[in-house]
């Protein structure tokens, strides 16, 4: 008993000498503090937008309510997002969201996540918000095991190169959808900020720049491999053939 009454004694101490930091969410966060919280840039630029001309700090974020809207804004990375704790509605429809980050599923007031048509490959996240009664609308993504998906698809399956000649993988891809019923305008065209994941059969001799062109370094017959993530799903994955004389 003596004990903790000590080490009670002894953080009480320590709290009030200002040994351990204790963070004032009324604060204004700097910019340093703003790019560890949302490292993504667009992200945080949406951040911005509902703060103009005021300081933010982690009281003002966490009091943000209603709906969060982030359309169209190129959003890669949604880290940070758990720090909007009673945002009930996100609108994140048309960016280049891979994953959902597991910190989403901390936010207990949250009913509706939109993510049509980014680039998630998995569902993991999204069966486990699903089962805390969050609706998620996930149409027009890449996910396998679900409905209404796309496919990546490249218009070319076989290449005839010359060794060392360049060919910018990105611009054989596109998206393609057998059939959605629901009112959307459709696109084929890939992001152009979206990342690939790119490798072939003989990298000694592969060479991969600007993270999309690919060229040869020998005469021989080559395998690319693109896919839109590192577990290379077949509906977010392709295969193409290059021959290199």
């Amino acid at each position: 008993m003596k004990i903790i009454k000590l080490c009670s004694l002894f953080i009480l101490l320590t709290l009030s000498m200002g040994l351990v930091p204790v963070k004032n969410e009324n604060l204004p966060l700097t910019k340093k503090d703003l790019i560890e919280i949302f490292p993504d840039n667009n992200f945080r630029d949406v951040i911005y937008d509902y703060f103009p001309n005021e300081d933010i700090t982690l009281s003002k974020l966490k009091s943000l309510d209603g709906e969060f809207y982030a359309s169209g804004e190129g959003i890669e990375d949604l880290s940070g997002i758990s720090i909007l704790e009673n945002i009930d509605t996100f609108i994140f429809w048309n960016n280049n969201i891979k994953t959902l980050p597991q910190e989403i599923l901390n936010l207990d007031n949250v009913k509706y996540i939109n993510i049509k048509n980014n680039y998630i490959t998995e569902n993991n996240v999204i069966n486990s918000l699903e089962n805390k009664r969050v609706e998620v609308d996930e149409d027009l993504n890449f996910i396998q095991s679900s409905k209404s998906q796309y496919e990546l698809c490249s218009t070319k399956t076989t290449l005839i190169l010359h060794t060392s000649e360049e060919i910018d993988v990105r611009s054989l891809l596109y998206k393609s959808i057998d059939k959605y019923d629901k009112y959307w305008e459709l696109s084929k065209d890939l992001s152009k900020n979206c990342s690939l994941y790119i490798e072939s059969n003989n990298p000694i001799f592969t060479n991969i720049s600007n993270g999309s062109k690919i060229s040869f370094s020998k005469n021989g017959v080559y395998y690319i491999v693109v896919s839109l993530s590192e577990n290379k799903y077949t509906s977010s994955t392709v295969i193409i053939k290059a021959i290199v004389k």
